[in-house]
């Protein structure tokens, strides 16, 4: 690869990395809670959590979920030199197999599921907890599961089987021993 193509792919990678983090921090979740509270109130529900348990919880699951995202997408970007977004130009060149990814495969699900968590008890909102938050989570599970693993497979073969072998899916735990 030349220079130029390398100094592309950067690029690429970082419009990519910055492209997903407007629209998974910002964007979807304005929607989500909009929707959200908009149901909420048409359901008749205008708080499942006691004032100020939800604000606690929220800001003890928000730093949590944001810390697991973050720390996994700069994974990502700087190890695998990749990006979150999967495409051609911006995958993973490298297996991350360290980090965040040492106690889980998916560490962006799980803190972007507890990103949502705490948005719903911010919000004080039974749908966005229960509902949005759950078919986000399917969603992203779906994608992982349906697609993400077997080009992993097909691009790291054996290595990423052995890794998928180790390490849990979502929830963070530690690795299972060698046989």
């Amino acid at each position: 690869m030349s220079e130029n193509d390398k100094r592309k792919r950067k690029r690429k990678r970082k419009f990519a990395l910055v492209w997903s983090g407007i629209m998974v921090i910002v964007l979807l979740p304005t929607i989500g809670v909009l929707i959200s509270l908009f149901i909420d109130s048409i359901i008749g529900i205008t708080s499942f959590i006691t004032y100020p348990i939800n604000l606690i919880g929220s800001f003890i699951i928000l730093p949590i979920g944001l810390f697991w995202a973050l720390w996994s997408n700069y994974s990502i970007y700087k190890i695998g030199e990749g990006s979150p977004v999967p495409t051609k130009d911006t995958e993973t060149q490298k297996l991350v197999i360290v980090g965040p990814y040492k106690y889980t495969r998916n560490p962006m699900i799980f803190g972007y599921a507890l990103f949502w968590y705490a948005l719903g008890f911010f919000f004080n909102s039974l749908f966005l907890t229960l509902g949005f938050t759950t078919v986000i989570i399917v969603f992203l599970i779906a994608f992982v599961k349906l697609w993400e693993e077997k080009n992993l497979e097909e691009r790291f073969g054996h290595e990423y089987i052995e890794y998928k072998r180790r390490v849990s899916f979502v929830i963070p735990l530690p690795q299972k021993k060698e046989k």
